[in-house]
């Protein structure tokens, strides 16, 4: 449909949705920058978070060490067990950005940074998704607000964050290159691929969004373009990414650390729960809900049909075996779903509906997490052990802690150097580290001589696993051995010390049990079919004298174990 010159000059107040290819003719380059303006801060402060995922602390480390000595580590400087082994850092650059952060601003700067890489990130792939059409539609913004929420979950602080930008400008300028034909904005993509792998280790996974664009343009190329050219122009594009990417201080493994990880897939999924297929997790219910969505999509919009197919097909597969990638499948649906949105809505909406509706839905997404209680800067209260991280450094000079896996990233920028911790997850990989950890915190026969050994003079430990609910036996160990005193008990674990740092300080021990009840619920409350998580209640029942519930719990987790088999 061609726009009559009328229609042109009052394009303001109509708007039409037709497709990238039939864009409002007409509209000045300043309102469309002032539209993407407004929707810019509004996921800015959507996206302005406390801090929840426990990945940033180690990042922070390696930043602020690569900050003090002016390069990256060769040998691991802070785990108690590997101190000076040889040692990669390949999301150094990463840490260092958030730790330049938190030196302008503290922990307002981390959260500025986070909310500014995550609303850039969807503002570009909003962007590409609408091409010259106007930014401010409700029907648009409904579909953006229901991608910022699912895109939560899984992005917080997060390395991959990166990723997600990367690919959201490689988007914006595979829009930009078959909506106008320039090859020039083709170079927004090695230079942005440049950029992700000094932050993260995931160049690779721009190419197939490169390999679906080339599918779709030999169907309808660009102006002034053949097939061949098209195919042509791409591949030149993909491997001057590649050769581009390169160039970081560990070269091409770099480069290559994805395809790395395939070979070891199985082994992380069996221990890491970011490596668990999604309907094995609590986000499976959204997974079925952004299939459905997907699907629909797939048969309503007609541009990029090609592309969007493929891509969501990929990336859903990829979200389907391990729900570590449900975020770059949120992402590769917005466009599909904001056109095939748009193909329902309204042709003609006036102007004063169409910003009362755009001031609606902003004004949801920048409510959800006020009512959530989700907006903030900083630790999220009660997420990691901050009241005995505090404890430590006001009690002891220094010293070396046993921390249960999940926590040392979080206790080794707390504590900063004067303290060494025993393990973090940086590394996914088994290392001795991780072997001592698993032995000890198993109780394994021993136990007692490693801790000995390593000279540990504080451990801190939750009560019980999360995710499954299941036990840790070296509380159980604790609970008994006088040589140990319990000092601190907080949301997040307990904090033992050395009988002769501690003195004559110390809490009840019953505490240990009351801890296990709250844990073990907590998991129950999000995995309420998890068997182990109610004999961690029977346990801890059993060890406050309430036998009648402990007898009740154990007739629950015998219900589940039998549903299981």
């Amino acid at each position: 449909m061609n726009s009559t010159p009328a229609q042109q000059q009052n394009s303001c107040a109509t708007f039409s949705v037709q497709s990238n290819e039939t864009p409002i003719a007409g509209r000045s380059c300043s309102k469309s920058w002032l539209e993407m303006a407004v929707v810019f801060a509004a996921l800015l402060v959507f996206f302005w978070r406390p801090i929840d995922d426990y990945d940033i602390w180690f990042y922070m480390v390696q930043g602020r060490e690569v900050a003090a000595t002016g390069k990256i580590p060769d040998t691991i400087f802070y785990l108690l067990p590997l101190l000076d082994q040889p040692a990669t850092y390949i999301e150094w650059g990463f840490g260092l950005i958030y730790h330049w952060a938190y030196a302008l601003g503290g922990y307002a700067g981390m959260a500025a940074l986070n909310a500014t890489l995550r609303a850039a990130m969807l503002a570009l792939a909003y962007g590409a998704a609408m091409g010259k059409r106007e930014r401010l539609h409700p029907v648009a913004l409904s579909v953006l607000a229901l991608v910022a929420w699912w895109m939560t979950s899984r992005i917080n602080y997060r390395a991959e964050t990166a990723l997600l930008l990367a690919m959201a400008a490689t988007l914006w300028a595979l829009e930009k290159y078959a909506v106008q034909g320039g090859r020039r904005w083709l170079l927004i993509i090695p230079l942005s691929g440049w950029l992700l792998i000094q932050l993260h280790p995931s160049v690779a996974l721009l190419l197939p969004l490169l390999g679906a664009y080339a599918v779709e343009l030999c169907f309808a190329p660009p102006h002034g373009s053949t097939r061949s050219q098209v195919v042509l122009t791409l591949v030149a594009v993909a491997l001057v990414t590649l050769a581009l990417a390169c160039i970081n201080p560990y070269g091409w493994q770099q480069v290559a650390v994805p395809f790395n990880y395939l070979s070891s897939a199985q082994e992380l999924m069996a221990g890491i729960t970011e490596f668990l297929p999604v309907m094995e997790t609590e986000y499976a219910d959204v997974y079925v809900f952004m299939v459905v969505c997907a699907v629909l999509a797939m048969f309503v919009q007609r541009e990029r049909r090609i592309s969007g197919s493929l891509l969501v097909i990929l990336f859903g597969t990829l979200t389907f075996l391990y729900v570590r990638n449900i975020g770059l499948f949120a992402l590769l649906l917005l466009g599909p779903l904001v056109r095939s949105a748009l193909r329902f809505s309204p042709v003609v909406i006036s102007s004063r509906m169409r910003y009362a509706g755009a001031f609606v839905v902003l004004a949801a997404l920048l409510a959800l997490p006020v009512w959530q209680k989700q907006l903030g800067s900083g630790p999220m209260p009660g997420a990691f052990p901050e009241k005995s991280a505090a404890y430590l450094e006001q009690r002891l000079p220094g010293g070396n802690v046993l921390n249960f896996y999940d926590y040392g990233g979080f206790l080794a920028w707390a504590l900063g150097s004067k303290f060494m911790i025993f393990v973090d997850g940086h590394d996914t990989g088994t290392n001795r580290a991780v072997e001592l950890h698993d032995a000890i915190f198993r109780a394994d026969a021993g136990w007692e001589n490693i801790v000995a050994q390593y000279r540990i003079d504080a451990i801190f430990t939750p009560t019980v696993m999360q995710f499954s609910g299941r036990v840790i036996p070296l509380v159980g160990q604790l609970s008994n051995n006088s040589q140990w005193r319990l000092v601190v008990r907080e949301n997040s674990g307990l904090l033992f010390l050395r009988a002769d740092l501690a003195g004559e300080e110390g809490l009840d021990k019953r505490q240990i049990w009351e801890q296990m009840l709250e844990q073990a619920q907590h998991e129950l409350d999000t995995y309420p079919d998890h068997a182990d998580a109610w004999a961690a209640i029977a346990t801890a029942h059993q060890a406050l004298g309430n036998d009648a519930k402990a007898e009740e719990a154990r007739q629950q987790y015998l219900r589940l174990s039998k549903q299981a088999q």
